[in-house]
Parts: C-alpha cells; sequence; structure tokens
C-alpha cells in the first residue's frame, strides 16, 4: 500500500534551463495542503454563494525553510520582488484539463514557466499556489523542490502540475 495522499496538487515535472540545456529537474513532487486551503476547498464545494471561487489561480515560488500545515499567505519567505519574477496565473474557468488517469480524475495544469531577467533572483525552494497575485488571499498548497533555484538573466523553470484528490501512479 503506498503513503495517503496528504495534498491537492502534485507537480508532475520541473525543469530548470540555461542556456538552452536542462541543469536540473524532478517529478512526482506532493504538497502539504494548508489548513486554510482545506477550508477554502470546502467552502468553495459545500458552502458557496458563487463568489468563493476566484477567476485565477497564482502559482509562485519562496524560500521557507520548511512547510507547515498553518501556513498561511503572510509565512512566505523571500518571495522574489525583481529580476523578471512573477505569480504565474491560471483561470479557474479555462486553465485546468480535467482528465482521467488510471482511474483517479485530476485537474492538469498548462505548462508554468518563471523566467529569470536583469540580476535574476533566488535562491527559492518552495512552489505555493495561492487565491490572488498579492498577499491578500489565501495559501491552499505547497510544494517543497528538492533543490534550491537560483535564476540567472535568461534562465527559465518549467513545470507542469496537476491537482487531485488521490494520488496515482
Amino acid at each position: 500500500m503506498t503513503d495517503p495522499w496528504r495534498g491537492i496538487l502534485k507537480i508532475d515535472y520541473i525543469q530548470h534551463i540555461r542556456d538552452g540545456k536542462v541543469i536540473w529537474e524532478d517529478r512526482n513532487i506532493k504538497n502539504t495542503l494548508h489548513q486554510f486551503g482545506e477550508a477554502f476547498l470546502l467552502t468553495a464545494c459545500f458552502s458557496n454563494d458563487g463568489s468563493v471561487v476566484p477567476e485565477t489561480y497564482h502559482f509562485g515560488l519562496d524560500n521557507r525553510a520548511t512547510i507547515q500545515i498553518s501556513d498561511t499567505i503572510s509565512s512566505l519567505v523571500d518571495e522574489p520582488e525583481t529580476g523578471g519574477y512573477s505569480r504565474q496565473s491560471v483561470s479557474s474557468v479555462s486553465g485546468f484539463t480535467i482528465e482521467s488517469v488510471e482511474g483517479i480524475y485530476r485537474a492538469t495544469s498548462p505548462i508554468l514557466i518563471f523566467t529569470g531577467s536583469g540580476s535574476g533572483f533566488g535562491p527559492v525552494s518552495k512552489l505555493f499556489m495561492a487565491t490572488t497575485a498579492d498577499n491578500t488571499g489565501i495559501l491552499i498548497s505547497s510544494a517543497p523542490l528538492s533543490s534550491s533555484i537560483t535564476f540567472a538573466s535568461g534562465d527559465t523553470v518549467n513545470l507542469k502540475m496537476s491537482l487531485r484528490l488521490h494520488d496515482c501512479p
């Protein structure tokens, strides 16, 4: 039996690219579903007056030492502010593809691309999902990267993730 699933987001793959070459990559990174993220999801599904689900979800990078279930949006540490960084947005209406893999449904993201420019940015070691582009929303989940990343000008990180209620192979 596999470990019980304790999240909603899984990074299916992530690649750090410099000068057209992959210098680091990883797959199947599991996340932590935060307490307020769990409350948000339950509210969106079961106690929603139509105003709960945001038009877009926002994915970002930060450098917390550890991820705690109790983390909130104000727990983010060293989210970059320069060097070309910006949170990546995905539409809640049309941005995800719903598919079944081995009988497990998931919502798959488009490929998200973070790009360094100027002096670059980092290090960053966590990916997070939030309800807003700024720090006024809800931190839903966070995933630790297996290696911290420092972006040089021109570097990109490409990643694809899926959101699911059960883990699948």
